[in-house]
């Protein structure tokens, strides 16, 4: 019931997103128009609110992961991880005061966490392992019961990817160790 009534709220409120800048492609996260309109609006309003730059409308030249964790009760975070030529790479957290089911609020974290070259290869070799390039974009609906929405967006050679899961999904594993390596308090996870 309450998942109703949240999803009632975020259609109301999807419209009124104050996002300008475009983060999807038309039709990417849901084969119905009406759910796929709304999940671009939901996550579309996060993003902007965290001041974070469109990677689907990027140059598609530097290799980009960005997790985007939106628990519906508790504060949204964003997670992204710049691979620099060198093959280190910068880890940007961003947690918003609001709640990810809801508004997202303003944000009270943001800072950058230098990433040595053995532990970025093993994050990239983790995410590989889950076959992220070759995983549909999305799971059918949006669940029955609150949850938290899980969406990895990445770009590495040239290309684009998307894969949004609710609860993680297969991307469980490398979305936990890239959170994990914030340092922020992440709890509760679900």
């Amino acid at each position: 019931m309450r998942f109703v009534a949240v999803l009632t709220l975020a259609l109301l409120t999807a419209n009124t997103a104050d996002a300008k800048e475009r983060y999807f492609a038309v039709r990417p996260l849901d084969s119905s128009q009406q759910l796929d309109d709304f999940r671009i609006g939901w996550y579309s309003k996060h993003l902007a609110a965290l001041g974070e730059p469109s990677l689907w409308l990027g140059d598609h030249k530097t290799e980009t992961y960005r997790m985007l964790w939106l628990r519906t009760f508790h504060a949204p975070f964003v997670f992204r991880v710049t691979v620099r030529p060198d093959g280190t790479s910068e880890l940007t957290t961003k947690k918003a005061d609001g709640h990810g089911g809801y508004a997202p609020g303003k944000i009270v974290i943001n800072k950058t966490t230098q990433i040595d070259k053995k532990e970025t290869e093993i994050l990239i070799e983790t995410l590989e392992r889950t076959k992220f390039w070759d995983l549909p974009t999305n799971e059918s609906g949006l669940g029955e019961t609150d949850g938290a929405q899980w969406i990895v967006e990445a770009v590495k050679d040239g290309k684009y990817h998307i894969v949004d899961r609710r609860g993680g999904g297969e991307i469980n594993g490398w979305a936990l160790l890239l959170m994990r390596k914030s340092g922020e308090d992440l709890q509760p996870i679900y």
